[in-house]
């Protein structure tokens, strides 16, 4: 849009179009913006003759958005985004800020290492309410289109326009109940011949524990669980003879709560890098810093003295 096409645009009438598409609705994009169902009418119009395009068609379910207003769609976020930054005040006052702060993360993480920093930022902040998530297969495209604000967890893909930051870093440890007869023969083959508890979430093509088998002719392996949620793991291996390969943090809860043993990998399994992820253009926003800075003071090696036994 070149100058002359920027003195015709209000920008509220983007802020009418960023409502229009999140709800499709006119009632409803009319009180989120606070005006009267007319005068939101009246600004579709204006958006339509603006960008000169129909920008949505009606169905039973409410408003379709067109080609151009998807097009529109990818953009606009960003730039109200930018907009909103220019007003931004250079001082932090904690008590003033009301936002929300969308995170995925991974649920181990929240238990062993977040979940004490957040009731800080909650007390700092009350007004800062975190959206806690699982992370998805969409996450990277929800932290692109500004639907998310942050990404905790590990194998995180890097992206020109994602910034990283490292966390933490903790081995992956063996977890099985207390009485699982392979710990009276521990060893790599042995382990082997018992049922293992495998991440949903991790390929055959990237899991260490196949790549691993795959490479000593233990072809066989055993599954007997998928889980997605390491949490779940551990609650599901006490009185039975399955293996969950998991990271020592995870670990150390199993052996408290559910009275688990936790015993070195007698083959050998890379570490997990925790990171941070967040765009770009979060950088240099005062409460996305804040809120960053805040979470990374959570992250700690795990503690060497944590007895494994061996």
């Amino acid at each position: 849009m070149n100058e002359n096409n920027i003195a015709k645009v209000d920008l509220n009438l983007l802020k009418s179009l960023s409502a229009l598409l999140e709800e499709r609705h006119v009632g409803r994009a009319a009180a989120k913006m606070n005006v009267t169902q007319s005068a939101m009418s009246h600004t579709l119009a204006k958006l339509r003759t603006t960008f000169d395009d129909p920008l949505f068609t009606r169905t039973a379910k409410g408003l379709e958005p067109t080609a151009r207003t998807e097009e529109l769609s990818l953009k606009l976020k960003h730039v109200l985004n930018e907009i909103d930054q220019l007003f931004a005040p250079k001082q932090l006052d904690l008590l003033t800020v009301n936002t929300r702060f969308k995170i995925q993360t991974h649920d181990f993480l929240i238990h062993y290492y977040l979940r004490k920093v957040i009731k800080e930022i909650n007390r700092l902040a009350p007004n800062i309410i975190f959206d806690i998530q699982t992370i998805a297969p969409d996450a990277y495209e929800k932290i692109e289109n500004g639907d998310l604000d942050m990404l905790i967890g590990a194998g995180l893909k890097a992206n020109p326009r994602f910034i990283q930051k490292y966390y933490t870093e903790e081995n992956l440890v063996c977890v099985l109940d207390e009485s699982n007869p392979v710990l009276h023969n521990w060893n790599a083959e042995s382990i082997f011949k018992y049922p293992h508890i495998k991440s949903s979430l991790v390929d055959d093509s990237d899991d260490p524990v196949v790549l691993y088998g795959n490479k000593m002719g233990f072809n066989d392996r055993k599954i007997g669980l998928y889980a997605e949620s390491l949490s779940l793991q551990l609650a599901l291996i006490p009185d039975s003879v399955m293996i969950a390969f998991i990271p020592k943090s995870v670990a150390l809860i199993g052996t408290q709560q559910y009275g688990l043993f936790m015993k070195t990998c007698p083959f050998p399994l890379p570490a997990v890098t925790v990171r941070g992820l967040w765009h770009e253009r979060n950088q240099k926003d005062l409460v996305h810093k804040w809120v960053r800075d805040k979470l990374s003071e959570a992250f700690s090696p795990v503690n060497s003295n944590d007895e494994i036994s061996l």
